[in-house]
């Protein structure tokens, strides 16, 4: 406990170092259009999240080295790139009155990060302004901060070491996990805890769900917890310990009593098991866990793949109700709906694992192989539909595992879609994403693509932040939200005719 105390005391400590900094900063900003403040979120931890009839947007993946000196990251002075966006949602779906609504450098090296929106505030992460005694602005150390949607007010919460930290933000507390600890700190809708606090220590591995989903006033759910693991406090025992926490007090879900004949007596070896954390699915009424377990030593200590569903408003587990999915230990699940099995890709090959009735394994490789390599975006299991990206364009396809129909897949956008950042994310009909030549946030509108015989119009991409007039490109337009730097190079890729400049 002593560590623990020692470590956040520390972080107690940068928290009032990086204070005497922000004071250097005028956070004086908007307002920037209204707010919709009971609206339901939808899009949370994503590069884009929707309140109401606002959109609030990542301007791109700058890169930590433009910041050279604190006030390069200032509020208010840093670069349009990276900074968060607010555009006014039209009826027919345009984004229109765009403006930089945190003028400040998005940046996280967690690609499971975003930003989140819950009522009146923003949340989001940022690399500090802080600097070592040689002036070396310590960008390997990330504040975590909320601005109003309206960009009129700031909050600082915390400051943590290290770019790829794994956190979520839930409507009262930031989590996050680093050093084997999980703490929290805790706000509410004017005021932040003055430190970080500890949710639970010794913690070997984490499962961050992040629910995108907020509505004013609901019940809490299973989808607002994370899952983690620790071993075991019965030093006699190779297991460890399944629990889960919305940063209220863990909850112990799986542990060497769960598979006991008798309730107070542990397991015998042959069912207490070392549990992995492979993903979390949701579905509309909850949350789906995928795990592996291997028996203790000295038994059959075969890996095998595990689902289990939970749903209300607090996590409980019911040893009858778990699912086995397959008899080895599978990675990169994908969710597919726990009724139809779990899917994998792999060798460009889609397959299903599922044990039947009769507990024997089966697999179906479905009858459609990928051109390349993909990265799935989502898995839609109302629609039966899987959004990927595959050599940096837009597919979708329909799998068939909800009619038994052939699988079939269709190139939606020709976009330059980057993977190696934050995950596209698709909000109603648009997928928003990185673009690989410039670095900013474009998106691509489904409603675009049509396919009839012999006419299939794909879906043309474009920035999402907007155009302003310009008479040096193809079109006419220009980005209006970029650097300068990256303006000349999107003149240099799309020239207008040497006639026309």
């Amino acid at each position: 406990m002593a560590k623990v105390l020692k470590r956040v005391l520390i972080v107690a400590l940068l928290v009032c170092a990086v204070a005497v900094f922000a004071a250097c900063q005028d956070f004086t900003w908007g307002p920037v259009m209204g707010t919709d403040s009971d609206a339901v979120v939808t899009g949370n931890g994503s590069l884009a999240v929707r309140q109401g009839e606002y959109l609030y947007f990542i301007n791109g993946n700058d890169d930590t080295s433009t910041l050279t000196a604190p006030e390069d990251n200032y509020f208010g002075q840093a670069s349009v790139k990276g900074s968060i966006m607010k555009s006014r949602i039209a009826e027919d779906g345009s984004l229109t009155d765009t403006a930089v609504v945190v003028p400040k450098m998005f940046k996280t090296s967690y690609t499971d990060g975003g930003i989140y929106v819950f009522g009146d505030w923003i949340y989001y992460v940022t690399p500090t302004t802080r600097t070592d005694r040689d002036g070396v602005v310590q960008v390997d150390f990330l504040e975590y901060y909320r601005t109003r949607t309206d960009g009129t007010e700031t909050q600082m919460i915390t400051m943590v070491e290290g770019a790829s930290v794994q956190y979520v933000f839930t409507d009262s507390a930031l989590i996050y996990y680093t050093s084997n600890t999980l703490y929290k700190v805790t706000y509410d809708a004017t005021s932040v805890s003055e430190s970080a606090t500890v949710i639970d220590e010794e913690v070997t591995a984490v499962m961050f769900n992040h629910n995108d989903t907020y509505e004013v006033g609901a019940e809490g759910s299973v989808k607002d917890y994370i899952f983690y693991l620790k071993a075991s406090d019965n030093e006699n025992v190779s297991t460890n310990v399944l629990y889960a926490t919305d940063g209220g007090d863990p909850i112990k879900l799986i542990d060497e009593y769960t598979w006991s004949a008798d309730e107070n007596e542990i397991a015998d070896r042959e069912h207490r098991y070392t549990i992995a954390l492979l993903g979390v699915g949701e579905d509309s009424d909850g949350v789906v866990l995928y795990y592996t377990k291997a028996a203790a030593a000295g038994v059959d200590s075969t890996a095998r793949t595990f689902g289990y569903k939970f749903t209300g408003t607090q996590p409980s587990f019911d040893p009858a109700a778990e699912v086995k999915l397959a008899e080895s230990a599978l990675s990169s699940v994908i969710h597919i709906g726990l009724d139809k099995g779990v899917g994998v890709i792999a060798s460009s090959l889609f397959t299903v694992y599922s044990i039947n009735d009769e507990g024997v394994q089966v697999t179906e490789e479905l009858e459609y192989s990928f051109s390349a390599s993909p990265t799935v975006i989502e898995y839609d299991v109302a629609t039966d539909t899987l959004y990927y990206v595959a050599s940096n364009n837009l597919y979708m396809a329909h799998l068939g595992l909800s009619d038994g129909s052939k699988p079939s897949a269709y190139l939606i956008s020709e976009a330059d879609i980057s993977t190696s950042w934050l995950p596209p994310t698709i909000l109603e009909d648009k997928v928003f994403y990185i673009d690989n030549t410039f670095g900013y946030t474009f998106f691509v509108d489904l409603d675009d693509y049509s396919a009839e015989p012999n006419n299939v119009v794909l879906a043309e991409s474009a920035i999402a932040s907007g155009y302003e007039s310009s008479d040096k490109t193809e079109d006419g337009r220009i980005p209006k939200f970029m650097t300068d730097a990256d303006k000349e190079k999107y003149i240099d890729t799309y020239p207008a005719p040497e006639e026309e400049q």
